[in-house]
C-alpha cells in the first residue's frame, strides 16, 4: 500500500520532534496546538500509531486528560502503556499564544505551561496553529495538496477529514485540485463513486471500508450492477464498465466525466479488453488508443517523402480517422496527444493550400496580417501537443512537408518585393514609440504576429480594449538594430555605429542598453524595472518577456513555454493598467522564422562580412555576393546580405531571425485600454479546451456563483447550445457538453454570466475545434 494521508500526516508529527543532537538535549514532548479543534475527529486514529495523548475530559481509553494529568504522563509518572520517546501533546481549543502568554495563561493549562520551554511545537512556520488545509497543502512541511482557496472547500475539508485521511496521497497529488465537490463526494452515499473507488484501488477501499460498510456496498453492487464484488472480481467489472452494459453506461458516464480522479480503473479497463471488440465501445480499451497514436505517429513519420499536395491531402484523410479520438477519456487524460496535433496540422494545410499574395508590399503584409499568421500558429500548437521526443519528431516531420515550402515561397516572395523598394529609401520600417502623457511602450522582444494574437485574445476576454495594426521592422530584423529605431529618443539621438549596432551620435559610443536607457532619460521618459509601475501622469518604456532568448536557446521547444510567456505579457499589462496608465502601447522589434527540421545552409564567403548572423551580415565594403542585399537601416551606404527564402548561413539552426520574410518583417503594435468590465480581480476565461463535442473550460478571478454557457448569442439564454448551463466551482473549471452534432464547426459564444444576466467575461469558440 502507498502512504495514506493519515500516514503523511504521522510522518509531519515525527519529522517536527527532530532536533539538532549537538546544540540541544532532546525534548519530552511536542505541543500541537489547534485552537479550532479542526483534528479532533482523527486523533483516534493517529492514537493508534504514535503516542498521542489530548487535553480534554479525563478518559484513560482515549488517552485524554486535564492538564495535570498531561503533566504526569509526559514525566513518565502516570504510565498509559505509551511507547518510549517524547508524546505528541495534542491540545484542541488551545492555541500557541495562551500557553506563551505567561502572565495571562488561564489557570486550567498552568500545570503544563512549562513544558514549552522544555518542548517542541508542532505549527506553521508563521507559529500559528496548522490548519487542516494549511498543513495539507505546505509543501515544505506538509503535504502538498493542492487545494481549492474558498470558503466552502475549507468548510468540506473538515467535513470529510476523516474520509481524506485514508486517501492515497500519490493519487490525491495527481487531483488537479481538491475542492469542495470532491470533499462531498467522500462524505455521500453514492454507489455509483463507491464502485469507480473500488475500481481504482480494490485492495485499497477494501482495507479502508468497515466490515459493515462492504457488505452493504456488496448487495449494493448485486442489486444496481448484477455483479459481486467477491465474486467477479475487478476485471470483470472492469470489462461491464467498458461495454457500458445496463446500469454501467450510468457509472461510464461519470467516470468520463473526471477520469483524472481514478487513475486505476485505466488499468483494470487494459486488463479487462475483450479479445472480440465491438465497435461502438473501442474507446473503452486503452490499448486500443495506444495503437492508434502508434500507427498514425508512424504515418506521420512518412510525410518526409510527401509533395507539400500530398502531405495535405494525406494528413485530410488521418484526421478523419482519427478526430473522433479528441471526444474520449484517453484525450481527456491526455493520452492522445498525436490526435490533438493533427487537429492543428489540418489548420496549417487550410492556410497554406493557397500561398501567400504577391504582387506587391501592401498586398503581402494585408494577407499575412489577414490570414498567413495562422499557419505560424499551426505549427506552434501542433508541436505544442506533441510533447514527447518521438512525438514531436513525426509532428515535425508532417508540418515540414506542408510548411516548408510555404514559408520559403512567401520570404522570397517579400525579398524580391523589398529589395529595390529599400534601394529606393521607400521601405518605411515602423516610427519609434509615442512619447505621449500618460502612455508607456511596454516592449517585447520577438513578439511575432501570431504570438501577438494570443495575447490580444487574452487581453480582449479580460475586457480591455485592443486596437492592433502591424507595421515593419527595421532590416535587418536583428535586436540590435530593430530595437534602437523604436526607442524613443531626441531627434539625431543615434546614428551609425559597429556591427550592427547605431551609436551614440555625441559620444561614438555604441548603444548598448545602458546607452539606449540613459538617452531615454534624457528625453524625459521613464525607464522601468521589470516590477515597477512609475508615474502614469508621465510617459516610460518598459520590458517584459524571453520570446527571442528562449527562442535561441530551445529551437522549437519554445513551444513549451509560449503560454508562460503570453501569461507574463498579458499579466504585465493588465498590472500597468491597473496602476493608472492610461495606454500601454505593445510594439517589439522583429519576429522570427521557426523552422521544424531546421533551415538549410547556404555559404556566404567568409571574406566578404564584417558580421555573420544566421539570417544576415553586414558586409564589407565593395563585397559582392549572389545572395539578396538590403540597406542598413542606420546608414544606407551599408549593405545587408539575406539569407535566401527560408535559408540561412549557419547549419542546424531550427530557429532564426535577421532575414526578410513575412515572419521576421510584418511585426504588431498593440494599443491596450482599460475596458468597462477591466476590474481588478474581474473573471477571466482562462483556457478552453475541446474533447470532440464537450467543452472544458478553465477561468479564474471568480468570487461568486457565475453561469458558464455556450450560446449563439452572447446575450440570449435562449440560444444555448449547451446540454446544461453550469454553475462555477471552487476548482475553477467547468466542462460543458453541446448534444447536436449539427453545431460542430459553428461559431459560438462562451459566456461567464452573473445571476443578474450580466456577462462577465466572453470568448468566441468553434464547436469542436481547438485552436
Amino acid at each position: 500500500m502507498s502512504e495514506t494521508v493519515l500516514d503523511a500526516i504521522g510522518a509531519s508529527l515525527s519529522s517536527a520532534l527532530s532536533y539538532a543532537q549537538n546544540v540541544r538535549v532532546a525534548p519530552v514532548a511536542l505541543l500541537w496546538p489547534d485552537e479550532a479543534a479542526q483534528w479532533r475527529s482523527i486523533i483516534g486514529r493517529l492514537q493508534e500509531k504514535l503516542p498521542v495523548i489530548s487535553l480534554g475530559e479525563y478518559d484513560v481509553a482515549a488517552r485524554s486528560g486535564p492538564a495535570y494529568w498531561i503533566r504526569c504522563v509526559v514525566a513518565r509518572s502516570v504510565d498509559v502503556g505509551l511507547p518510549t520517546g517524547a508524546p505528541i501533546v495534542y491540545l484542541p481549543g488551545v492555541s500557541r499564544s495562551q500557553l506563551r502568554a505567561a502572565d495571562a495563561c488561564p489557570p486550567e493549562l498552568a500545570p503544563i505551561a512549562e513544558l514549552q520551554y522544555r518542548s517542541q511545537w508542532f505549527s506553521h512556520p508563521n507559529n500559528r496553529d496548522w490548519t487542516v488545509r494549511a498543513l495539507m497543502s505546505n509543501p515544505e512541511r506538509g503535504l502538498g495538496l493542492r487545494i481549492a482557496d474558498d470558503a466552502d472547500t475549507g468548510k468540506a475539508l473538515l467535513l470529510a477529514l476523516d474520509r481524506i485521511v485514508d486517501e492515497r496521497v500519490d493519487r490525491l497529488r495527481r487531483q488537479q485540485i481538491i475542492d469542495a465537490d470532491y470533499c462531498l463526494e467522500l462524505v455521500s452515499e453514492d454507489p455509483v463513486r463507491s464502485v469507480l473507488r473500488w475500481l481504482d484501488d480494490p485492495n485499497g477501499f477494501r482495507l479502508r471500508t468497515e466490515d459493515a460498510q462492504w457488505t452493504a456496498f456488496v448487495a449494493q453492487c448485486k442489486a444496481e450492477f448484477a455483479f459481486d464484488p467477491m465474486v467477479d472480481g475487478e476485471v470483470s467489472a472492469a470489462r461491464k464498465l467498458g461495454l457500458r452494459e445496463s446500469g454501467w453506461s450510468i457509472v461510464w458516464r461519470r467516470f468520463a466525466e473526471t477520469p483524472e480522479r481514478y487513475p486505476g480503473v485505466a488499468e483494470q479497463l487494459r486488463k479487462a479488453r475483450p479479445e472480440a471488440l465491438i465497435v461502438d465501445n473501442r474507446d473503452a480499451w486503452p490499448q486500443e488508443n495506444e495503437d492508434d497514436e502508434d500507427q498514425l505517429r508512424s504515418r506521420l513519420r512518412d510525410f518526409t517523402v510527401l509533395t507539400p499536395e500530398g502531405a495535405r491531402k494525406e494528413v485530410r484523410a488521418l484526421d478523419r480517422e482519427h478526430a473522433w479520438r479528441r471526444g474520449t477519456v484517453w484525450a481527456d487524460l491526455d493520452q492522445a496527444q498525436l490526435a490533438f496535433a493533427l487537429e492543428q496540422l489540418v489548420a496549417l494545410a487550410e492556410v497554406t493550400e493557397q500561398p501567400l499574395a504577391s504582387a506587391d508590399l501592401e498586398s503581402i503584409v494585408t494577407d499575412y496580417g489577414d490570414r498567413g499568421w495562422r499557419a505560424d500558429d499551426a505549427v506552434l500548437r501542433a508541436l505544442a501537443a506533441a510533447r514527447t521526443a518521438s512525438d514531436r519528431e513525426a509532428v515535425s516531420a508532417a508540418a515540414a512537408a506542408m510548411y516548408r515550402h510555404w514559408v520559403d515561397e512567401g520570404a522570397k516572395a517579400l525579398q524580391q518585393v523589398i529589395g529595390p523598394m529599400a534601394d529606393a529609401h521607400s521601405y518605411q520600417a515602423g516610427s519609434p514609440a509615442p512619447k505621449a502623457p500618460g502612455s508607456i511602450t511596454l516592449f517585447v522582444d520577438g513578439l511575432r504576429l501570431d504570438v501577438a494574437r494570443r495575447v490580444e485574445d487574452r487581453l480582449t476576454y479580460a475586457g480591455l480594449n485592443v486596437d492592433s495594426v502591424t507595421s515593419l521592422s527595421a532590416l535587418p530584423t536583428v535586436t540590435q538594430t530593430a530595437k534602437p529605431a523604436l526607442v524613443p529618443t531626441a531627434s539625431g539621438a543615434l546614428g551609425p555605429g559597429p556591427d550592427l549596432h547605431p551609436a551614440n551620435t555625441a559620444t561614438g559610443t555604441k548603444a548598448s542598453i545602458q546607452v539606449l536607457r540613459a538617452l531615454m532619460g534624457e528625453n524625459g521618459v521613464q525607464v522601468l524595472g521589470t516590477t515597477e509601475v512609475g508615474d502614469p501622469s508621465g510617459t516610460a518604456w518598459g520590458e517584459v518577456g524571453e520570446l527571442d532568448h528562449r527562442g535561441h536557446d530551445m529551437g522549437i521547444r519554445l513551444v513549451d513555454h509560449l503560454d508562460e510567456d503570453v501569461d507574463r505579457i498579458v499579466g504585465r499589462i493588465r498590472e500597468l493598467i491597473e496602476a493608472g496608465w492610461e495606454r500601454v502601447q505593445v510594439m517589439t522589434d522583429h519576429g522570427w522564422m521557426l523552422l521544424p527540421g531546421g533551415m538549410e545552409k547556404v555559404e556566404l564567403p567568409p571574406a566578404t562580412s564584417e558580421v555573420k548572423k544566421g539570417r544576415c551580415a553586414r558586409l564589407k565594403d565593395g563585397a559582392v555576393v549572389d545572395v539578396p542585399t538590403v540597406p542598413w537601416y542606420w546608414d544606407a551606404d551599408v549593405r545587408i546580405a539575406l539569407a535566401p527564402g527560408a535559408t540561412c548561413f549557419e547549419a542546424n539552426k531550427e530557429y532564426e531571425h535577421g532575414g526578410v520574410s513575412p515572419q521576421e518583417c510584418v511585426v504588431p503594435r498593440i494599443a491596450v485600454t482599460a475596458g468597462v468590465t477591466a476590474a481588478v480581480g474581474a473573471p477571466e476565461i482562462t483556457k478552453v479546451k475541446w474533447l470532440g463535442l464537450q467543452c472544458r473550460v478553465e477561468y479564474s478571478g471568480v468570487t461568486d456563483k457565475v453561469v458558464v454557457d455556450l450560446r449563439g448569442l452572447p446575450a440570449e439564454p435562449s440560444s444555448s447550445i449547451a446540454e446544461q448551463a453550469k454553475e462555477t466551482s471552487s476548482a475553477g473549471k467547468v466542462s460543458l457538453l453541446v448534444p447536436d452534432e449539427e453545431h460542430e464547426g459553428e461559431r459560438a459564444h462562451l459566456v461567464m454570466v452573473a445571476i443578474d444576466g450580466q456577462i462577465l467575461a466572453q470568448r468566441e469558440v468553434v464547436v469542436g475545434r481547438n485552436r
